[in-house]
């Protein structure tokens, strides 16, 4: 594979992830993280300790005064990075929408603005940045017990999606995955418990798993419903007769709210000691976004989940085959 070892040995944590961003650094140049609205000291301290790190640099858009105030606040030196002085919001998506379709950035970062305005601007149709129809959130989190990553989606855009839109959340959850090496991800669809006809989403689920087997039994292999503690955990040692196939070793876990993707998340992160990483994918760039509440490591591990993406994309690899069914490609 070249300078693509992490195909064969896929990345089982953050520290990989970190360290795989580094190296596309050293190969080919820094990726530039185009941040919307930078007034945000924290994303500010973790862009300059990405930058130090090797990890990525960055391009500051918004009010030059206050971005300077919270360069100062952050401790960061004010020539540190480019600043592109803009007067509001919608003009500094704009510019990160402009430099992200010219080429001049790899991936977008939401700053002091609400993840609509920036969403909004980035996936109009005149600024070329929309891949399809809808983007989705991954919260990919290094969960020390599981010894591997999990990408939890979608719990950060969708509030409940239709099955239509989970298609498109399974393909993006699962490019994130490859993008970090895991080729052909286990996939496991979200459920109160594991009968098949429980709940209200018993029947899209049912057919979203045909759609997907059918489909893409090549890219993924995926099973449910299932509990977090099935998902992740051997079905013979919780007395559950279960297939092992994804069972106990999802890569994914695909939710059927934006409600249970944040009370799962945030579990694993607070009581579970799990590093998080998050990025929307689905437009040609990837959109970073991290919160005041997450700690240093999750803001420069979030990063570099990013420029992995940015970089998996820019080699070419295949998006997942159309799906007839579902009315074009996704």
């Amino acid at each position: 594979m070249g300078d693509l070892p992490f195909l064969e040995n896929p990345l089982v944590n953050h520290e990989q992830v970190i360290e795989r961003a580094r190296r596309i650094g050293e190969a080919r140049g820094l990726a530039r993280v185009a941040v919307a609205a930078a007034e945000e000291d924290d994303v500010l301290a973790a862009l300059y300790a990405c930058k130090q790190e090797g990890i990525a640099d960055a391009v500051l858009i918004g009010d030059r005064e206050k971005v300077e105030q919270a360069l100062d606040n952050a401790e960061v030196p004010r020539d540190t990075f480019e600043l592109i002085a803009v007067e509001t919001h919608e003009e500094a998506a704009l510019k990160s929408a402009q430099l992200a379709a010219a080429g001049e950035a790899d991936v977008v970062m939401k700053g002091y603005l609400k993840t609509s305005v920036l969403l909004k601007t980035l996936l109009k149709h005149e600024h070329g940045l929309r891949d399809r129809e809808l983007v989705s959130h991954s919260a990919a989190l290094y969960v020390p017990a599981h010894g591997k990553l999990l990408n939890i989606t979608d719990g950060g855009t969708l509030i409940q999606p239709t099955l239509e839109q989970k298609i498109v959340i399974l393909a993006n959850g699962v490019r994130v995955m490859r993008a970090v090496g895991i080729m052909k991800p286990r996939v496991a669809v979200f459920g109160a418990s594991e009968r098949r006809d429980d709940g209200p989403h018993a029947d899209d689920n049912r057919r979203l798993i045909e759609l997907a087997r059918e489909h893409w039994g090549a890219f993924l292999t995926i099973d449910g419903p299932m509990p977090l503690d099935l998902a992740v955990t051997d079905p013979t040692s919780l007395g559950i007769p279960y297939a092992p196939d994804v069972a106990g070793q999802a890569d994914i876990l695909l939710v059927n709210s934006i409600e249970e993707g944040n009370i799962v998340a945030k579990t694993l992160i607070q009581f579970g000691g799990a590093i998080f990483m998050g990025v929307i994918a689905g437009a040609k760039v990837p959109i970073s976004l991290v919160s005041r509440s997450d700690t240093m490591i999750n803001k420069k591990s979030s990063v570099a989940l990013a420029v992995c993406l940015a970089d998996f994309d820019r080699r070419g690899f295949d998006s997942l085959p159309a799906m007839p069914e579902m009315g074009g490609e996704r």
